[in-house]
């Protein structure tokens, strides 16, 4: 199987390959039929493991081949943006903070659902769908 990673040195450079990978939704297979709430249980229920120092995604076959036995933020946002993209749900990355000092440390989807824009965040099994970010301190989106 072909892998394309992409060393990641910012937060510009992430968001970019994010929206990049997640190009390639037909690689999710089967996943493809499933509906928005399945498919966001089916992601946050892939155990979390936190960002390494050399960071890289790939397209979503490569996390669905089970190599990788745990994803980080950025790699369940390449799975969860594959699939907005398979349904034409407009969608884009929000970099945030939960911390005093205002540091990025997170990734997570805005997505345009019925006329709002919703959070979804599968980085963590107790995560809900359209879960309010209420402790953010500090977001911003990112670019394509």
């Amino acid at each position: 199987m072909v892998i394309n990673k992409w060393n990641l040195k910012s937060r510009v450079q992430s968001g970019k390959s994010i929206y990049r990978m997640a190009k390639y939704y037909k690689d999710l297979g089967i996943y493809l039929d499933t509906d928005l709430q399945t498919f966001f249980n089916f992601v946050r229920n892939i155990p979390y493991k936190e960002d390494e120092l050399n960071e890289v995604t790939a397209r979503p076959k490569y996390y669905l081949s089970g190599v990788l036995k745990a994803l980080d933020c950025k790699k369940k946002m390449v799975l969860m943006g594959a699939w907005l993209n398979a349904h034409g749900v407009p969608w884009s990355l929000t970099a945030v903070s939960e911390r005093p000092d205002q540091e990025v440390h997170h990734v997570f989807i805005s997505a345009l659902i019925d006329g709002k824009k919703r959070s979804i965040d599968p980085t963590y099994n107790y995560f809900t769908l359209f879960e309010p970010k209420p402790g953010v301190t500090y977001a911003e989106e990112l670019p394509r």
